[in-house]
């Protein structure tokens, strides 16, 4: 098909195989008899995604702590990047928001390392500098120059380790209330409560994925210090983490360093999460908010499997051709055509174990809402009923490849695709299934899987504008269980934090220059990290 080739002649602009070589500073005209060159032939994305490749080693230190590292010499420095197997969905109820309390913790300070941990790591002249909390995991990133790496193991590892000595009321108390002003700042945006009936309307009572990763008010309200710190314990230990180091280093040098710095910290509790299987609504809720907004939003939600099932990829690359591309079908129809929408999207949020299927319209002020949602449904029905065009399912998947590909040239992109797989695969090349399945997805695959999962019971959401209705956040019930008392902390004395080295001069790519024919002068430096080329 000729939108087929377009599409992919698009991908080729920016992700290919091919090299191209100057031998000569001036390119002539062609001679009138000279036979026409071939022309570049647009390869097949499956080929393309075949030339991605991020090699790495993995050892495992005595106290269970899993490394993994890449080595990638085109600059002196190193990615960092720390996952800890843990996150909202492990919390039990009287917990909800201790993961992300930890993270804003885990800036604090440690034992050997005192005050403002932004501070000390942008002495080291880092970039990429976080950390974030999802459903599923904590994780910490930096990226360093290699001098510098020693002194980010050296506090990476006192945070693992040795965090609790600086964690007293105060510190608590003044990271709750940062995290609490987090929550107020989100509740206070438009829509702002909606993921809560969400999570609680599709997911039951009891499941780990039920309260949202903020966490409730009153849980945050009521976390003592002795709760806080055996949280961490149970949760933190280097069993229950995976270190990538990407960049300027090899496993040799990897290994001493590792063990230098994190081989004495103590194993932790084995994190063991809850059950966790996709919920089926036993029929469909519909239900209706009023907030402080503008326009009329129509949602419809499905629990559908996680990231690692077969039909995560199907149901995103479903969600972006109903609602995600700039031409969309919710779009053309809806905002374009029928001008009853002011905005549409649709899109797959996949959890490790499940997911959330999302389709929303915004109303245009003065349409009939009922008749919008009918609309909708009528719409969503179709689409589901006969399934995306080939050229659809191209385009997503042209698009997704290009995007995620291109994420892979740096080197913390490499860590953290390394990290997600052994952290949710116990497979650093996970991505690599991920990649292959967008490359030869077909429209009968997306069909099946929106068949199997966006045919059950709905839930049906509504948000219109008027006054904000009080919201009773579920999930803040103690857990019943008696408070265990804080274990009383082992302070350990460490070798002194180690000084920065000189920073190496950079080495840059040769360079080659060319000119054609007409004038126009072309530069080219060749980076083969990733079958990528960029064009400006």
């Amino acid at each position: 098909m000729r939108l087929r080739s377009i599409s992919l002649a698009a991908l080729l602009a920016v992700i290919t195989p091919v090299a191209p070589a100057f031998a000569q500073t001036s390119i002539a005209p062609m001679a009138a008899t000279a036979p026409q060159a071939a022309p570049l032939r647009a390869a097949p994305v499956s080929e393309l995604v075949s030339e991605v490749n991020i090699p790495w080693s993995r050892f495992q230190l005595d106290n269970g702590l899993t490394v993994i590292v890449h080595e990638d010499r085109k600059s002196p420095v190193v990615a960092v990047s720390v996952w800890y197997n843990v996150g909202s969905k492990d919390e039990p109820a009287g917990s909800t928001g201790f993961a992300h309390l930890f993270e804003h913790l885990m800036f604090g300070g440690s034992e050997n390392a005192p005050g403002s941990y932004l501070g000390r790591m942008r002495n080291l002249g880092p970039s990429n500098l976080n950390g974030t909390t999802w459903f599923d995991r904590t994780n910490y990133f930096e990226t360093v120059p290699t001098p510098a790496l020693e002194t980010a193991l050296f506090l990476e590892s006192d945070r693992m380790g040795y965090l609790l000595g600086a964690v007293g009321q105060e510190v608590l108390d003044l990271q709750r209330g940062v995290v609490q002003n987090e929550k107020r700042q989100g509740d206070n945006q438009p829509y702002g409560l909606f993921e809560y009936a969400q999570l609680e309307a599709l997911f039951p009572e009891g499941h780990p994925y039920r309260h949202s990763t903020i966490g409730s008010m009153a849980d945050l309200d009521a976390a003592s210090l002795e709760t806080v710190r055996n949280w961490f314990r149970e949760n933190y230990g280097p069993n229950n983490a995976i270190v990538v180091l990407s960049g300027d280093i090899d496993e040799a040098a990897a290994r001493p360093l590792m063990e230098r710095y994190f081989g004495a910290i103590p194993r932790g509790p084995v994190n063991t999460p809850a059950e966790a299987d996709v919920p089926t609504l036993a029929a469909p809720i519909v239900a209706t908010m009023h907030d402080r907004v503008a326009n009329t939003r129509l949602i419809r939600s499905w629990a559908v499997p996680g990231l690692l099932s077969d039909d995560a990829v199907p149901l995103s690359v479903a969600a972006e051709v109903l609602g995600g591309l700039a031409s969309s079908r919710l779009d053309n129809q809806l905002v374009r055509e029928e001008q009853t929408a002011v905005s549409v999207s649709a899109g797959l949020q996949d959890f490790q174990r499940v997911g959330i299927f999302e389709v929303s319209v915004d109303v245009k002020p003065g349409q009939d809402a009922a008749e919008v949602g009918r609309r909708l449904d009528a719409i969503m029905a179709d689409f589901i009923a006969r399934g995306p065009s080939e050229e659809e399912v191209s385009r997503v998947a042209t698009q997704y490849l290009s995007r995620r590909i291109q994420s892979l040239e740096q080197v913390n992109g490499k860590a953290n695709v390394l990290a997600e797989g052994q952290l949710y695969a116990g497979d650093p090349d996970h991505y690599k299934h991920e990649l292959a399945q967008y490359a030869s997805l077909t429209p009968a695959q997306v069909t099946a899987a929106m068949q199997r999962w966006l045919t059950r019971p709905v839930y049906d959401m509504t948000i219109a504008p008027g006054e904000r209705e009080a919201y009773d956040e579920a999930a803040a019930a103690p857990s019943g269980a008696a408070p265990v008392p804080a274990a009383e902390i082992q302070r350990v004395a460490r070798d002194p934090m180690p000084t920065i080295g000189q920073v190496p001069d950079l080495q840059f790519p040769a360079v080659e220059r060319a000119t054609l024919s007409n004038g126009l002068r072309v530069v080219y430096a060749k980076v083969d990290t990733v079958p990528v080329t960029r064009v400006a």
